[in-house]
């Protein structure tokens, strides 16, 4: 079978499909001819791309996301669609508490400090995440390591998702409650949920105005589940204090917008799933999708999802 790489996979996951007697082509114009598709986040599937890909049989992108593929086209085309939604959860976890930490901590001032020799000078006292109350939006795979980690900081442990089973709460030492519940009773609110149609703009003016004034919001999901002009409005008012976020709607922002110079909002350049031992996951499970529908067996993490993540509010 004919396989089309669009995006950097690592040398060992394409000699494995070599090894297995695939033919991996690695330019745009063995498009045409490509049975299967191995993408990353900047290959955009749409009616135009797939018009040029007649012979698709099977899409596999090396990512958590899948809102760069119109899996209800490929659906309708007979093209199955799978992500990886494992391989960053570790690292996209480790993240969010790192976001968390560096607001409670204010490690960037504290650093600006030292090198101007202000030393502690100006720099206010953190109460520390011990004993803070930390509410996940979406206890899945990233939301659960989440708990793990925030559990063994001394916080106290909320989370809010329709769609897993209510014996995973008490697992991952969290509280079951309602959306709204989690956002009026949180220090801290992060969130794991993918952007679906009922996810985009979870959070905006109304559910802002459920937070308690003193709380800060973290995003390592996707942009777009934030509105970023009731964000802005929210951290203006102060109606939140502060928000740290690893995605937004337009990456990169453009220059001068006030998204890059808010003072109390954090950013990261999309890194949640910037580390080699998430990339090299993503790519040895990509391939490992790739051989079982080689070997008619089935395929893993397919879109659609097998539950949805509903805007509940």
């Amino acid at each position: 079978m004919k396989i089309l790489i669009t995006e950097p996979y690592s040398l060992h996951s394409k000699a494995r499909l070599k090894a297995a007697g695939f033919d991996l082509r690695e330019d745009a114009g063995a498009l045409a001819d490509a049975e299967i598709l191995l993408i990353r986040s900047r290959t955009v599937i749409d009616a135009e791309f797939l018009a040029r890909a007649p012979k698709l049989k099977l899409i596999v992108s090396a990512t958590s996301g899948f809102d760069h593929i119109d899996w209800r086209l490929c659906q309708s085309r007979d093209v199955v669609v799978a992500h990886t939604p494992s391989a960053n959860a570790q690292s996209t976890a480790e993240l969010a508490l790192s976001l968390m930490l560096n607001v409670e901590r204010d490690i960037l001032a504290a650093h600006k400090n030292v090198k101007a020799n202000h030393w502690r000078d100006g720099l206010r006292r953190p109460h520390g995440l011990d004993g803070k109350t930390l509410g996940i939006i979406g206890l899945g795979r990233v939301g659960q390591k989440v708990a793990n980690m925030a559990y063994t900081f001394g916080m106290r442990l909320q989370a809010h998702d329709p769609y897993v089973d209510e014996t995973l709460f008490p697992a991952f030492h969290c509280e079951r409650m309602g959306l709204i519940e989690v956002l009026t009773t949180s220090d801290y609110v992060t969130l794991h949920v993918p952007l679906t149609k009922e996810t985009r703009y979870l959070m905006n003016n109304p559910t802002f105005g459920e937070m308690q004034s003193e709380a800060v919001l973290i995003n390592t999901c996707r942009g777009a589940v934030v509105n970023q002009n009731d964000l802005i409005d929210a951290l203006d008012s102060g109606t939140i204090a502060a928000a740290a976020m690893d995605v937004i709607e337009r990456e990169p922002p453009p220059r001068g917008h006030r998204v890059l110079t808010h003072p109390r909002l954090l950013l990261t350049p999309h890194i949640g799933a910037y580390t080699e031992s998430a990339w090299n996951r993503g790519c040895n499970e990509a391939v490992d999708k790739v051989l079982r529908f080689q070997a008619a067996q089935p395929v893993g993490d397919t879109l659609p999802l097998a539950t949805r993540w509903f805007h509940l509010t």
